[in-house]
């Protein structure tokens, strides 16, 4: 049977974007002195702190915020101290739901020390209508960060966090694209082995072939990211959809395609692919890999699904002539 330690304190802390030009005073020392200094004036034992740091507050699926709803089902937490109820999170449903359903069903006290809220003191009718206001202001914060990145988008700059395979940020406008001497070459090759007949799978074989190391290897190796997203016995496996994609990808021609994807929601960060006359496409934008001739070249050879024939070779007349019959 668990046993509830009603003096028993948490203190969770959490920062993302979506704190907008209040990140600094809800920085996560800023918060954890706080809730200590409080929890140690009221007498509270702090059992342990939890910390989602660049974790959305319109989303409830954070590490640190289940393991502590874990604790609490487990009985070892009878207090739960946040700076405010933002930090709890910017979802009105589901705050709702913690605060009036699950903290009282556990016999949680939830205490918001800057929004004067504590569920030991009764009813606090200001909470609600403060869930309602974090929740209008996490969705003002998603629109004019969609619309910045609209702007940027029209003006042609990058925005993603790492460059396209065969480029690099260039150092002086981390809005710009450079070629990256290590890797700009390879892109190249694809490119021409794909004019030359050879399908993603055979391109992705010759690589494989000389070792080269994959995007997602060769981003690990530079940025240390992406490290669990490849096999590292085999960082040289290259696939053909990786190829495929490289050989789809406009942005080596020199322009810059934005907009491809968005979100369902602020609240739902899903993303959804958006149809081409969505797309934002700046031309020009940077020194290309491949010129439009060779661009569309290999676009033409990798449609093609050739067969096998009994002669044993490839048909150089696939994909362009078909049988009337």
């Amino acid at each position: 049977m668990k046993q509830q330690r009603t003096n028993t304190a948490a203190l969770y802390c959490r920062l993302s974007r979506d704190d907008g030009g209040d990140s600094e005073s809800n920085s996560i020392i800023t918060q954890r002195q706080m809730l200590q200094r409080y929890a140690r004036e009221n007498g509270f034992y702090v059992c342990s702190e939890y910390v989602d740091d660049g974790i959305s507050g319109t989303t409830f699926d954070r590490p640190s915020l289940k393991r502590m709803i874990t604790d609490i089902e487990d009985g070892k937490i009878g207090i739960v101290l946040c700076k405010d109820m933002s930090r709890l999170g910017r979802n009105n449903a589901m705050v709702a739901y913690y605060t009036e359903i699950f903290f009282p069903d556990n016999d949680v006290r939830f205490i918001a020390i800057g929004d004067s809220i504590d569920t030991y003191k009764g009813e606090n009718e200001i909470m609600a209508f403060k869930s309602v206001i974090n929740e209008y202001y996490a969705r003002d914060i998603s629109k004019k960060i969609k619309a910045a990145y609209h702007t940027k988008a029209l003006n042609g700059e990058f925005t993603a966090a790492f460059a396209p395979y065969g480029y690099k940020k260039n150092p002086d406008n981390k809005h710009h694209l450079i070629p990256d001497e290590n890797t700009a070459g390879t892109v190249a090759r694809i490119f021409q082995m794909a004019a030359d007949g050879l399908t993603p799978f055979k391109i992705a074989a010759v690589l494989s072939r000389e070792g080269i190391l994959t995007p997602r290897a060769y981003t690990a190796e530079q940025h240390e990211k992406y490290k669990d997203c490849f096999n590292h016995k085999y960082p040289a496996d290259w696939r053909n959809t990786t190829i495929a994609a490289i050989l789809k990808n406009r942005e080596y021609m020199g322009h810059m395609v934005c907009n491809k994807n968005t979100t369902k929601s602020f609240k739902n960060r899903k993303h959804i692919q958006l149809s081409e006359e969505d797309w934002i496409i700046t031309e020009n934008t940077h020194e290309p890999l491949v010129d439009e001739y060779l661009f569309n070249l290999a676009q033409k050879v990798v449609r093609v699904k050739k067969r096998e024939n009994t002669a044993g070779h490839d048909n150089i007349f696939a994909g362009l002539l078909k049988c009337s019959d």
